[in-house]
């Protein structure tokens, strides 16, 4: 018959791994510090109190969880799990510990320092962790005051150790090894009389009777004595360990060193200069009823009050709004509790009002009762202060951030925005920064038009840690493209790992489309000064050819060759119509503007326009009612009219319709073309074609000189540079649109003026090209100079001649008779025409004056619209018309009169 019990040696087994694991247990539940246990994988199977308190968190919730990855920080991960839980080869029951000071996370995701002790345990061929963590924030806080105080007041780290009914040591942590200098291989087995000093063995037993009858132990101070024989003064709690069964079969007790607060009680009772009188720190002790009963020179020195005044009175330094507080606090010290970093604020003699780290302990008596308490102070109002000003200092650059005109953000190395500020929400097209922020997941992809500009980027952040305006085209939440600049850098952790990316954004948009228009605009005056400076030369060219054509004429009387010097004077003219193009482009011609109706103006010259257009083309002209005046050079209008009518007819091979319109109109700064400040009146000219428009490319570069898209040999590029030219230097505005296939209409705007319309005299009469006069003829160019001066004496005139300002200063300081008119050229070297008559007037303030030239460069005018005081001759001119001039100023009554040609 088989026997159905087991054994009593495996019921034994059996009761004492029960025993063992409630021992455990209660180890683990009544340990002040995180105790977390783990599998070979890292897998989380054990969880204390501390740690569920610690990190937030249940046991439930992390059991069976990676250890590494739920309570440490990711920036460390990587490194602990490599150097502390990589499996080494160990035996049977071998335990290998490591201890290290790194960062903890907890399960809301907020961060601590903490000290972290892993341990490997290889018992029965499992390898198992057990990792203990203890919080070390206030410790690191308070470190610069606990320095100071630690030879009075440091308290070791408590010793946590499990043992039997028979008093039998069954787990003894590190805490213990460091606090009584057993290793754990030492004390396991042993009775805990080893650290009972003499005359205290029996009060182990007496302990383990009273948990026993259900007694709890709590702050049971007491002695105990090192491996060392240091006597070392501890707080117990002790909970019983109990069985499934509910019953004790042990005991857990926590020993905390208590060694300095005795210590400062023993020292207080010893107080000399050597210890708390000679202390930097404030320390203060009173007696139950809180009268001072010592008072160091350090408080003395802090709060304003010397020893004698306080010693047996109240303690003065409590403010009244800390009074409940303070007796509050006292209560707790006399009940025998020990107070470390308390926040309190206490008062100086003149009432100013401190922040206080204080830490104090009760004092007892021969009897163990208190008599009194003892205090540490430290002040802290400067660091109060410092984390203040930081606070403020957060909120301003929070402020920064959000008010910034740049964009700022913070992004991952994969793409993912950490943060952004409102002006890189705007800038993208995002309502929000948050919705940025959620939306937009990969920037390569969603803000950057090229993911090889994004690859660019994050090769040089990685490579060289920063850029500097680096440029990329962006894409906003609407789709629309924009180009921007970005200045960022790299931020690391203290190991070199990438954190993220943070940086600047600036839209550039705007200021690349003005620099290139500043660009085009510095081309066409570059242009236009060739230009000015080409028709300048060639007028003088032209003018000496049709001079000396006219004196050739006047001495020819064979009717038969007298043909050929008609034909010379007309190449001439046409040579100075190119010369006025140029001068239009280049805005150097002189104008002579009127007060005009332009519906009249175009009325009057329609028929003319006409002959410009083949017959397949309808030329219609639709006027404006009611329209205001300009005021404009009449001959620049005519030519803006002929060169938009030309380039209509151009775009109409095949035939078409062609509508000039006038109207009045207004441009506000929301449509101006040159962004004017507030609304302008205009008379505004359209010339509308249905011919074969344009693109947008090819409208960017109409105004452009010499740009032409017509074949070689049939148009210069210049007609609607000159258009463009001609509209500016009147003070109007040009626009165009134009759709492929669909036409083209140019707008022009001339400002409208209120004054009254200019009519020209038609009873002119015609004068006498002949005098006796003297008159000094100043020009560089000899042809221009010996022509002008031949004709001149042919009809009567006495000359005297100089080829620059200079020489006919000498000349005329030298000619002692009246000299009635200065006829000069404006543009010579060393001095202008201008200046030698502004001379010449100071000295003979009789002479009259008259200019040469068709390029003034604002020499005798303001934009290039003739001074009233002036009078000049535009070249080339006839010498006809010369003779006619001088007959007119020299008769005149000094008003100012421009000649044609």
């Amino acid at each position: 018959m088989r026997n159905e019990t087991l054994p009593d040696d495996f019921s034994r087994a059996l009761q004492d791994l029960r025993n063992s694991e409630s021992h455990r247990q209660a180890l683990l539940d009544s340990a002040l510090d995180c105790i977390v246990c783990a599998d070979a994988e890292t897998k989380i199977t054990e969880f204390n109190v501390a740690a569920q308190k610690t990190f937030r968190v249940t046991r439930s919730q992390v059991q069976g969880k990676d250890l590494v990855q739920t309570i440490l920080h990711p920036a460390v991960q990587h490194r602990i799990r490599r150097d502390f839980f990589a499996p080494t080869t160990l035996s049977d029951g071998d335990i290998v510990g490591n201890r290290l000071e790194t960062k903890c996370l907890r399960a809301d995701g907020s961060e601590f320092p903490a000290e972290v002790t892993v341990t490997q345990i290889f018992i029965d061929k499992q390898l198992s962790y057990t990792v203990y963590v203890r919080d070390i924030t206030a410790r690191q806080r308070a470190e610069e005051t606990v320095m100071r105080l630690a030879a009075i007041v440091e308290s070791s780290q408590d010793a946590i150790i499990a043992k039997d009914l028979t008093c039998r040591i069954t787990s003894w942590n590190k805490g213990a090894e460091l606090m009584f200098g057993y290793s754990a291989e030492d004390a396991i087995g042993q009775d805990i009389s080893i650290l009972a000093p003499a005359g205290r063995s029996s009060e182990m037993q007496r302990i383990i009777e009273e948990l026993k009858a259900g007694r709890l132990i709590k702050n049971f101070e007491t002695v105990r004595m090192a491996k060392s024989g240091r006597i070392i003064h501890v707080s117990l709690t002790v909970s019983p360990v109990l069985d499934s069964n509910g019953n004790v079969v042990g005991a857990s007790s926590i020993a905390r060193d208590i060694t300095a607060p005795k210590l400062a009680e023993e020292a207080l009772r010893r107080a000399n200069e050597t210890s708390i009188y000679a202390s930097p720190v404030p320390i203060i002790a009173a007696d139950k009823q809180s009268r001072v009963t010592m008072w160091n020179p350090a408080a003395e020195a802090l709060f304003g009050w010397s020893e004698e005044e306080v010693v047996g009175k109240a303690i003065p330094i409590i403010p009244p709004e800390e009074k409940s507080a303070a007796v509050e606090l006292h209560g707790r010290l006399v009940a025998g509790e020990i107070l470390r970093g308390v926040d309190v604020l206490r008062q100086t003699r003149d009432g100013s009002i401190l922040a206080i780290k204080m830490s104090a302990a009760p004092i007892r008596d021969e009897n163990r009762k208190v008599k009194g308490i003892i205090g540490f102070l430290t002040n802290i109002t400067d660091l109060q202060r410092s984390e203040t000003a930081l606070r403020q200092a957060e909120q301003k650059y929070r402020a920064i951030f959000e008010n910034a005109a740049e964009g700022i953000y913070q992004s991952t190395l994969e793409g993912k925005y950490l943060a952004a500020n409102p002006a890189l929400a705007r800038m993208l097209g995002f309502d929000s920064p948050e919705e940025l922020i959620s939306t937009r997941t990969d920037i390569s992809a969603q803000r950057y038009v090229s993911r090889e500009k994004h690859t660019e980027f994050v090769r040089i952040m990685t490579e060289y840690g920063a850029v500097q305006n680096f440029e990329y085209e962006a894409l906003r939440k609407d789709k629309k493209t924009i180009l921007v600049s970005e200045n960022a850098r790299v931020v690391r952790d203290f190991a070199g790992k990438i954190l993220y990316f943070e940086g600047t954004v600036e839209d550039i948009t705007r200021q690349r489309e003005l620099e290139h228009q500043l660009r085009q605009m510095q081309k066409i005056e570059a242009v236009g000064r060739l230009a000015g400076g080409v028709a300048h030369d060639f007028n003088n060219i032209l003018m000496a050819i049709s001079s000396y054509a006219e004196l050739l004429e006047r001495k020819l009387t064979d009717p038969s060759t007298g043909r050929y010097v008609s034909e010379i004077v007309k190449a001439t003219k046409r040579g100075s119509s190119l010369t006025d193009g140029l001068l239009t482009f280049s805005r150097k011609q002189v104008l002579s503007p009127k007060v005009l109706d332009l519906n009249a103006l175009i009325a009057e010259h329609l028929k003319m326009l006409a002959r410009l257009i083949p017959e397949n083309i309808e030329l219609k002209f639709a006027a404006g009612g009611d329209l205001g005046h300009v005021k404009a050079d009449p001959s620049q209008v005519q030519q803006v009219l002929m060169n938009l009518i030309i380039n209509a007819r151009d775009a109409m091979a095949n035939g078409g319709r062609l509508v000039l319109q006038t109207t009045n109109a207004e441009l506000s700064s929301g449509n101006s073309l040159d962004n004017q400040d507030a609304t302008a009146k205009y008379v505004l000219v359209s010339v509308t074609d249905t011919g074969c428009g344009m693109d947008s490319e090819t409208m960017s570069h109409i105004f452009e000189p010499f740009f032409t898209t017509k074949e070689q040999g049939k148009g210069t590029g210049l007609g609607l540079a000159i258009v463009f030219g001609i509209v500016k230097q009147s003070g109007g505005q040009v626009s165009v649109h134009s759709e492929p296939d669909k036409g083209t209409t140019f707008k022009v705007y001339f400002p409208m003026v209120e004054a009254a319309i200019e009519r020209e005299n038609a009873d002119v009469v015609k004068r006498s090209s002949t005098g006796t006069e003297t008159i000094l003829l100043v020009e560089d160019e000899d042809g221009v100079r010996n022509s002008t001066a031949e004709y001149l004496r042919d009809t009567g005139y006495t000359v005297l001649t100089a080829a620059g300002g200079p020489e006919a200063l000498q000349v005329a300081e030298q000619y002692d008779r009246p000299i009635h008119l200065l006829l000069t050229d404006v543009i010579m070297p060393f001095m202008s025409g201008r200046e030698l008559a502004e001379i010449v007037t100071s000295r003979r303030s009789e002479i009259r004056i008259v200019f040469m030239s068709g390029y003034s460069d604002n020499l005798l005018s303001t934009h290039q619209i003739l001074d009233t005081k002036h009078k000049l001759l535009r070249k080339p001119f006839s010498l006809e018309s010369l003779g006619q001039y001088i007959r007119e100023v020299l008769e005149s009554n000094g008003q100012t009169a421009v000649a044609g040609r």
